[in-house]
């Protein structure tokens, strides 16, 4: 029997996780900021940002810049200068420049960051307008550590749905989804301050298209999901009378509900999306006298007028760019195969010819405490 016992305990002991491979987190470097830019003479440029662990370090946090080939390679650069080994398992977001994003082949620069397993697949991926040190070399006095401020920066505007968060899987699924072009978080770098400026299209080979501002990503998002965190919209009524009317007629409302419905058809040579909303809302700031109680069936009518139009100028610039970041080409796939698998291989192109038609119908639930 004591026999027995002492074999079950040296099982038990050889079947525990070894620590061989421990280290300890003062001898580390955790990216968690990852950056890939270009320079003057197209040469490419990685940034690195980590928290410094040691009490005796005044600065909380490194950054770090280097020429380098490949994501690999630039690791034996950074570690040659960095006091730790650098690890790339908690990078929380991946930023590109504007410039990269010119080359239709920068997508191969993250082959790393899919193929091996210690990379963070959950990254937050956004583009910045502009050089890319600037971003790595600011240090706000009034913010936590800049990897820290920026992940935080592109949640918060996510939650109020002021711009995607396409972290690295997802931008994987969509560069290789034929249906749909990708989306990114599109930052700015301002003299005192990180600013997010709203959404960046891309082409279908990935390059740059353009971008739409945070008011649009509104209405992009609802067009995505049914529902998705707060959604707020602020919509003008009518224009001022007078030059100087500091109080112009705006209506702003919560998104309660979405319930949306899309029909496709493939009529002369071209496809047809009929896109039905149904819009649940409740108003939480208006600026003009307006009699709810007898009339909001009007109010109901000059939002979903002023929706339409949105909506319209909206897809009419994704359709000018080259870009359907709607996920049109899923619905052609679903509903016109046929037709869809001719065009699959430049489906932005046919996106371009399509006929979309958007028809919200909005029905105000709800008009805050007061008359």
């Amino acid at each position: 029997m004591r026999a027995f016992q002492i074999l079950l305990c040296s099982f038990l002991v050889i079947m525990l996780a070894g620590c061989k491979d421990q280290i300890n987190l003062e001898d580390t470097t955790l990216t968690l900021m990852l950056g890939i830019d270009l320079n003057e003479k197209n040469e490419l440029l990685y940034f690195i940002s980590s928290p410094v662990f040691n009490r005796e370090a005044k600065e909380k946090s490194e950054q770090y810049g280097i020429r380098s080939s490949t994501i690999r390679e630039a690791r034996m650069g950074f570690d040659e200068r960095v006091t730790g080994l650098t690890q790339p398992g908690k990078i929380q977001v991946l930023v590109m420049g504007k410039k990269l994003l010119a080359h239709p082949d920068w997508f191969r620069l993250l082959d790393v960051v899919f193929r091996d397993a210690k990379f963070s697949v959950n990254a937050r991926m956004a583009v910045l307008d502009g050089p890319l040190h600037e971003l790595f070399d600011f240090k706000p006095k009034d913010k936590p550590r800049l990897s820290i401020h920026v992940t935080t920066l592109i949640d918060t505007a996510n939650n109020r749905n002021l711009t995607v968060k396409t972290r690295a899987q997802e931008l994987h699924r969509q560069m290789y989804e034929k249906g749909m072009t990708p989306t990114l978080t599109e930052l700015k770098k301002e003299k005192k301050a990180v600013k997010v400026m709203g959404t960046a299209l891309l082409k279908e080979n990935g390059t740059y298209a353009g971008s739409i501002e945070p008011r649009d990503t509104i209405l992009l998002q609802m067009l995505l999901h049914e529902k998705q965190g707060e959604l707020s919209v602020t919509i003008p009524i009518k224009e001022p009378n007078e030059h100087n009317q500091i109080v112009k007629d705006r209506i702003s409302f919560f998104i309660k509900g979405v319930q949306k419905k899309v029909k496709t058809t493939y009529q002369n040579g071209r496809f047809h999306f009929d896109v039905h909303f149904k819009l649940r809302v409740s108003v939480s700031e208006r600026m003009f006298p307006f009699d709810m109680k007898k009339d909001y069936k009007k109010m109901e009518r000059m939002i979903s007028d002023e929706l339409q139009k949105d909506y319209m100028k909206l897809i009419k610039k994704c359709q000018e760019i080259g870009a359907d970041p709607f996920g049109f080409g899923l619905y052609a796939r679903a509903y016109e195969y046929k037709e869809y698998k001719k065009v699959e291989d430049d489906w932005t192109k046919a996106f371009s010819n399509a006929t979309v038609e958007i028809k919200p119908d909005v029905s105000i639930k709800g008009n805050g405490v007061i008359k």
